[in-house]
């Protein structure tokens, strides 16, 4: 009988079952992280309250904030930040760990994807912007005043730390297995050749818009004729994290599924490939949202954008292939894990 029950407590800890004890509770990190998070999203979602009841607060350019396709984007950024607080609630609260995965994972992964960019990007801006361009008048530019870019870009810095911190300790108790792992398989995949073909050719595609950005980072202006005159120090540094952070998703799930360096451990290329992944879906996503319908934000610019488009579209199309290829390679290695730890629990118990 003992033999049973260690052997069942090991198959909960190699698939990532979750825990019934105290492991299971939520530690003050969990907490802190989760609350922090959603503090950093309520004045976000407060202000878009405000624009969507009609008032003015912050608004420079009313006859665009007005504009119906403005009123939509608000609303259904509204709406993400809600589901950005109850994932971040889920995440502080042990009922969360019962929540089924695709409720939880495909919100979280297109929040990473989004928000890292502000949570990477905004302070090296902040930095540069203040070694450079002191004297230089600040100019918002856009349906906003400049006030409102300041305070929602640092409560995007905040809650895109807030969220992923909370995710990760969620997902240590929840997927232990992927902390626990390397990238070794113990068996050939069913669907490893399908996979291996999906992730070439998508990390082909991620590592061509990584590449243009780096290309950009170092002063080309291939794509970009009406903003070249325009670029800053800190537009080279972003496109140049832009850049690296695309091509560490095309590198992530290729080590992946070809199990390059057997030893790694698994938590580091699925971090590579799980943001890399939802950056390049998210933020083709956002641009495919904004050009199909020609919202205010890009009307009247249609004669520069036919290369951006384009390179939009990519990016959302690499992005969902990577993210998928990861999921089921991931679900299968956690199926490999259950099932070799549970013949040897169904062996001691007969």
């Amino acid at each position: 009988m003992s033999e049973r029950v260690v052997a069942t407590a090991e198959a909960s800890r190699s698939t990532g079952a979750v825990a019934a004890g105290p492991a299971a509770r939520p530690a003050v990190a969990r907490l802190i992280a989760g609350y922090g998070a959603i503090a950093c999203a309520l004045p976000y979602l407060a202000l878009k309250v405000v624009w969507l009841s009609g008032g003015t607060l912050g608004i420079a350019d009313l006859t665009m904030m007005h504009d119906t396709s403005m009123v939509a984007l608000n609303a259904v950024t509204a709406g993400m930040d809600v589901v950005a607080i109850v994932i971040a609630v889920a995440f502080t609260h042990r009922w969360g760990l019962r929540v089924p995965a695709w409720v939880v994972l495909p919100p979280m992964w297109v929040a990473t994807g989004l928000l890292s960019k502000f949570a990477l990007e905004v302070p090296v801006t902040v930095i540069t912007e203040a070694l450079t361009s002191a004297a230089r008048p600040r100019v918002a530019g856009g349906p906003v005043q400049f006030w409102v870019y300041a305070v929602v870009y640092t409560e995007f810095v905040g809650l895109g730390i807030g969220l992923m911190v909370a995710f990760v300790l969620y997902a240590r108790i929840r997927w232990a297995f992927v902390f626990g792992s390397t990238t070794r398989a113990a068996s050939p995949s069913a669907t490893l050749d399908v996979q291996v073909s999906l992730a070439n050719a998508a990390a082909l595609m991620a590592t061509a818009v990584g590449g243009l950005y780096v290309a950009w980072a170092f002063g080309s202006t291939v794509g970009l004729p009406d903003i070249a005159a325009r670029r800053t120090l800190s537009s080279h540094l972003i496109n140049g994290i832009d850049g690296a952070v695309i091509i560490g998703a095309g590198v992530g799930v290729l080590v992946l599924v070809h199990q390059w360096g057997r030893q790694v451990p698994l938590w580091l290329p699925v971090t590579l490939t799980w943001v890399g992944a939802g950056f390049l879906f998210s933020w083709g996503l956002w641009h495919m949202i904004n050009v199909l319908p020609n919202t205010a934000l890009v009307r009247g610019r249609a004669q520069d954008m036919a290369f951006v488009n384009l390179l939009g579209l990519v990016q959302l199309l690499a992005g969902l292939v990577i993210g998928l290829v990861m999921l089921f390679l991931l679900a299968e290695k956690q199926n490999e894990g259950r099932e070799r730890t549970t013949r040897p629990a169904m062996a001691s118990s007969t």
